[in-house]
């Protein structure tokens, strides 16, 4: 491979591996009914919210608050006309007048939680009303439970790229780089059965990892979804909800499959059925390749395809359209980023172990046959990684700027940076390092200095491969923007002694419904002390503004514009004036992206 090609297919890879193995996408609130701010005369029979997906509705979905902080609904989540995308619960009857607060919080496709809320009156409205945040603040499973669940998606990213990884380059790459290296020398026996010990360590502690990490991962998401602790998480009755649903399911399997391929991969061990050299036969002279058991290959192969497929089916690539294309995508992005993690473990934790055993010459020459095949299937895999991640990224990314604006994109960025420091080192193995190799190997010397400089690189390529998955681990918590953008935005921010909460519905070029909603920052109530709440709209890209919005007061602490315009798709910002008396007011603001 030329050096100008490298550099392209690097170049390539740049540009799209931006996107997390199985990158996360999140469901999005299109409607409630009744609709966020009402004022109703009647009590209505129920509370609904209408996604933009399927979602999952366990972990008392739809939650229902008075004025008190009293729950109001009934105990059985239900879905409307039947609707997948749709959850809803019944409320008590002959409620009084008031304000309410309905929250939600479900499971996305991708397996992730999805929460909000909204603020709706049956006649007068109270003088005080729940806040949504400090309602789903206070069910939140907290810092260390989505810290957890973070450092458990890692190790489950790194026990597959080890264990899937690992187990194609024994046959991949060492099986045929032995073969072509090994002398009638005995020694290379000893030399393969060092390797196979380290490797069959490597690849055993990867399969245990992701077993582990398989397990846990259902009462961390039981925790998470719930807002409940992890030691609640465990209960018999939680951990049966998460079970039955698609995300708990699929870690059961991934489990099982590690198991089994942990089984397959002991007795291949205990057996030496696995690539690697032997003594020849009786009456022939120096060393025979192994022989390998078909019946435990293909019992693996089942059990790392198995393996491999999660990841994809447990995310939007299995939901999102076109799953046609996503689906196969996102297998071909985990295989991808296998090859090259596991590749890179086995040669700087297993190769030296096989190396020490031979003679220094012999060493060069088992050393520069490994490199260089692995070497073109690491190309192979930036291609594919470049290739699906550029599919994945024009449908999740969007817009060059939301790299820029965005937590997920700022994620990203972090993450191309990683990656362009790992192809910089391959590359620098390849054009380099790999021919030095072949001349001493020529002039049957010992790698020296030029191995010294090899390991150093693969020792920084697995420490940095290693943060590049926890970036991807990191990155399921933020929606992509082409998710986040599409449909109504809301948040929350302070404003001098109150909290604003607002919502923009359904955030597209054209008039949208803006609602404010002001709450005391100390005990919550809904903030009556504003004179006068103004806001205006400018979009500073485009040279936009500011403009005024016709903001009428809806009930207490609560303004709503039915009408305010965005006239162009970009990043909006809203800058939002309390005025509490003659002489003081406070200011605001928040981004609004229209689309």
């Amino acid at each position: 491979m030329s050096r100008r090609a490298l550099i392209a297919a690097a170049g390539a890879a740049l540009l799209s591996l931006a996107l997390p193995v199985a990158a996360s996408a999140h469901a999005v609130l299109e409607r409630t009914v009744p609709s966020q701010g009402v004022d109703l005369r009647e009590q209505p029979g129920e509370v609904a919210f209408y996604f933009d997906e399927p979602v999952e509705a366990s972990f008392q979905a739809v939650r229902v608050y008075d004025s008190s902080g009293e729950q109001v609904q009934g105990d059985e989540v239900f879905r409307p006309g039947g609707e997948s995308k749709a959850v809803a619960v019944h409320l008590d009857p002959d409620l009084p007048d008031g304000s309410y607060t309905a929250t939600y919080r479900v499971i996305s496709a991708d397996s992730h939680p999805v929460s909000g809320g909204f603020v709706f009156s049956i006649g007068k409205p109270s003088s005080r009303a729940e806040s949504v945040a400090s309602l789903l603040s206070a069910d939140s499973s907290g810092k260390v439970t989505s810290t957890a669940f973070w450092a458990d998606r890692w190790l489950g990213y790194l026990a597959i790229a080890v264990g899937v990884g690992g187990a194609l380059f024994l046959f991949a790459v060492w099986r045929p780089a032995l073969l072509a290296s090994a002398s009638g020398d005995p020694g290379w026996v000893g030399a393969g059965d060092a390797f196979l010990a380290r490797a069959g360590l490597m690849i055993g502690v990867a399969a245990a990892i992701g077993l582990l990490a398989s397990l846990l991962a259902i009462p961390l998401e039981g925790a998470s979804a719930a807002g409940i602790s992890f030691w609640r998480a465990l209960e018999p009755s939680n951990l049966s909800e998460v079970i039955d649903t698609r995300f708990g399911t699929l870690m059961l399997v991934r489990a099982a499959a590690w198991l089994c391929f942990a089984a397959v991969l002991a007795v291949a061990m205990s057996r030496r059925r696995l690539p690697s050299l032997r003594l020849a036969e009786l009456g022939a002279s120096g060393v025979a390749p192994n022989r390998v058991s078909p019946t435990l290959t293909l019992l693996g192969a089942v059990a790392l395809a198995t393996i491999l497929a999660t990841p994809a089916l447990a995310g939007h690539a299995s939901t999102q359209d076109p799953t046609a294309v996503l689906l196969p995508a996102d297998l071909i992005h985990v295989l991808a980023m296998s090859v090259w993690v596991g590749g890179l473990a086995l040669l700087i934790f297993a190769l030296p172990a096989a190396t020490r055993r031979l003679a220094p010459a012999s060493r060069t020459e088992l050393l520069l046959a490994c490199l260089s095949r692995f070497s073109r299937y690491a190309l192979a895999a930036v291609i594919a990684l470049a290739v699906t991640g550029t599919v994945q990224a024009v449908i999740e990314i969007g817009r060059f700027g939301a790299l820029i604006d965005t937590g997920f994109g700022r994620a990203v960025l972090i993450k191309v940076v990683l990656l362009a420091v790992l192809i910089g080192f391959g590359a620098a193995n390849r054009r380099r390092l790999i021919p030095a190799l072949r001349r001493l190997a020529d002039g049957r010397q010992t790698p020296g200095r030029i191995g010294v400089v090899l390991r150093r690189n693969l020792r920084l390529e697995v420490a940095l491969v290693t943060v590049v998955l926890a970036v991807a681990a990191a990155l399921v918590s933020y929606p992509p923007p082409s998710e986040s953008a599409d449909g109504p935005v809301s948040g929350r921010t302070t404003v001098g002694p109150a909290v604003l909460e607002y919502t923009v519905d359904p955030a597209e070029v054209g008039e949208n419904q803006l609602h404010l909603y002001l709450f005391d920052a100390e005990d919550g109530s809904q903030y009556t002390a504003a004179r006068e709440v103004s806001a205006r709209l400018t979009d500073p890209a485009a040279d936009i503004g500011p403009l005024e919005v016709d903001l009428r007061k809806a009930g207490p602490g609560h303004y709503v514009s039915p009408q305010a315009g965005f006239g162009v798709a970009d990043d909006w910002t809203v800058d939002v004036t309390v005025r509490t008396s003659k002489f003081s007011e406070d200011e605001a603001s928040f981004e609004v992206p229209i689309r």
